[in-house]
């Protein structure tokens, strides 16, 4: 049996189309979720830096303009102290009523939106 080199290269080449095939069918996947998750974060990041601009504008006080560029690393060094930020709980209180309790604020809160229709 004579195999071909033409032959053979057609076969390689249809079994590459094939697996590019489903990495392009995971790239267009991932691409519009990617796309959401960035312009989501991007708009949040906005909104944020317009509130302060507008609060700090009519609190007739400076904005925060010292961190980054016009200061749009403030919302990471926000987010960095609350991460980092310390848990203080009563030492004669029900500790785990203090930790749930915004739970349940939160919870009851979104209950009773889900009533409205």
């Amino acid at each position: 049996m004579i195999i071909y080199t033409t032959e053979v290269e057609d076969i390689n080449s249809f079994y590459t189309l094939e697996s590019l095939k489903e990495v392009y069918g995971i790239i267009w996947i991932l691409v519009p979720i990617l796309t959401l998750v960035l312009g989501i974060t991007i708009g949040v990041l906005v909104i944020l830096w317009l509130e302060r601009e507008i609060s700090a504008a009519i609190q007739q006080r400076i904005g925060p303009e010292y961190a980054g560029p016009l200061g749009f690393l403030q919302a990471l060094a926000d987010g960095t102290k609350l991460l980092f930020k310390e848990n203080i709980l009563p030492s004669r209180g029900n500790t785990r009523l203090f930790s749930i309790g915004p739970a349940i604020v939160v919870i009851s809160i979104l209950l009773s939106f889900s009533v409205i229709p």
